[in-house]
């Protein structure tokens, strides 16, 4: 005889849904652009220019040849100035806690540990920051002394921003920003935890 199914009481199991919310996920890649745009930043040697040289963290170079694009670089660092070996301080300082940052937020995406969660982002919130603000320290420490030494030399008068100062400001505007995102949604639930009923059957015996 064919057997039929009755009707068991269903149970009720608690369900976890992860919810990534968009804004974490475009703060980390304006941590990214952050991160790249200070490396072009620190390796340029076009922070500052004045009549005929430029300057960045590691060379000051002179021009030789402005209609072919010919110059002479030499090293920052022989020379021991103080106020560029902060500089180059607070830039390498900021790129390290800005990929610290970036990677404590990634960190928090993954895990579904809610309360983990949250502290991972204040975390990274935190570090941000610190990165932005180290970054912000050197783009104004290096224009002033650079403009003092410009001062002292007669020979110079004519001065303008380069264009990786330029990268090194917008590097700093992407880690507030992405620090921001973080900031603006942190009370955002991540979490979610409902009720999903299972209904059971369950064969009656089959007649004799």
């Amino acid at each position: 005889m064919p057997t039929e199914e009755t009707e068991m009481a269903p149970t009720v199991a608690i369900e976890t849904v992860v919810i990534v919310r968009p804004l974490k996920v475009i703060s980390v890649l304006c941590g990214c652009v952050a991160v790249m745009l200070l490396m072009l930043s620190i390796a340029a040697t076009t922070w500052l220019e004045a009549d005929g040289f430029r300057e960045g963290l590691w060379e000051k170079c002179k021009w030789r040849d402005r209609i072919n694009q010919q110059v002479d670089c030499e090293k920052n660092y022989p020379r021991d100035k103080a106020w560029i070996q902060a500089c180059r301080t607070m830039c390498l300082l900021s790129l390290a806690t800005c990929l610290v940052s970036i990677v404590v937020a990634c960190i928090g995406l993954r895990t579904d540990n809610f309360r983990s969660k949250y502290t991972y982002y204040k975390a990274a919130l935190s570090i941000m920051f610190i990165a932005a603000l180290f970054e912000v320290i050197a783009l104004i420490i290096f224009p002033v002394k650079f403009l003092e030494e410009v001062s002292l030399e007669r020979s110079h008068h004519k001065w303008e921003f380069g264009w990786a100062y330029g990268v090194g400001w917008g590097s700093a505007i992407f880690m507030f920003g992405a620090a921001i995102l973080l900031l603006i949604d942190r009370e955002s639930e991540e979490v979610i935890y409902r009720e999903k009923t299972i209904y059971n059957k369950e064969p009656e015996p089959e007649e004799v």
